[in-house]
C-alpha cells in the first residue's frame, strides 16, 4: 500500500507508514475519493491487492480447411485416405521404393512388396499388375502380370483386399 504522505509503498496491512509514520489505517478505512493530508488533497489510495482476472474460456479458432486434391489420385472409401499418383506409382508393402505403401493398413498383408504400378502415358495412366500373390483388379477384372488396363475416372481398383478408385481430376 502506498503513503498517501511520502509515497513510499508499505506492505500491505501495515498501520503505519516505515518511512514517515504516517496512520495508514485511517486511509485504507476511508471510502472517500480523496484524503485530507496537511491540508493538501491526493488521489485514491492504491488498492491493496489486485483483483484476479475474470476467467477466460478459451476455444480453438476454426482452421480453414484444406484445399481438396484435384489431380490424379487413388481414393480409398473406407479409410477416407488419399494417395496422390505420380508419373509412375509403385504400390506395394514393406518396399522402400513404393510410393504408396500399405504396411499396417487392415488387409495390408494381402498386398504384395511389389504389387502394382500406375504409369502416366500421353492418352491417360495405366495400371499393370508386377506379379502379385493376390491380384490386382479394375472393376473387377483380374490383371494378368504385366498386363497394362487403362484407367478412367471412377474405375474401381482392387490390390489383394484394399479397394480403392481412380479419380483422374
Amino acid at each position: 500500500m502506498e503513503c498517501p504522505n511520502c509515497h513510499h509503498w508499505n506492505e500491505s496491512g501495515a498501520r503505519f507508514c516505515e518511512e514517515c509514520g504516517f496512520e495508514l489505517t485511517s486511509v485504507a478505512g476511508s471510502s472517500s475519493a480523496s484524503v485530507s493530508v496537511t491540508g493538501g488533497v491526493v488521489a485514491d489510495p492504491v488498492p491493496d491487492a489486485i483483483p484476479d482476472p475474470a476467467p477466460q474460456s478459451l476455444v480453438p479458432a476454426a482452421l480453414p480447411e484444406a484445399p481438396a486434391f484435384e489431380g490424379p489420385r487413388l481414393f480409398a472409401e473406407k479409410t477416407k485416405t488419399i494417395f496422390k499418383l505420380g508419373d509412375n506409382t509403385l504400390i506395394g508393402r514393406e518396399e522402400p521404393s513404393a510410393q504408396i505403401d500399405f504396411d499396417g493398413y487392415d488387409d495390408g498383408k494381402f498386398i504384395s512388396h511389389r504389387h502394382a504400378q500406375i504409369s502416366k502415358r500421353e492418352d491417360g495412366y495405366y495400371l499393370e499388375d508386377l506379379g502379385s500373390t493376390n491380384a490386382t483388379r479394375v472393376n473387377g477384372m483380374k490383371l494378368s502380370q504385366g498386363q497394362a488396363q487403362a484407367l478412367k475416372d471412377g474405375d474401381k481398383v482392387r490390390f489383394g483386399k484394399i479397394e480403392l478408385t481412380f479419380m483422374e481430376r
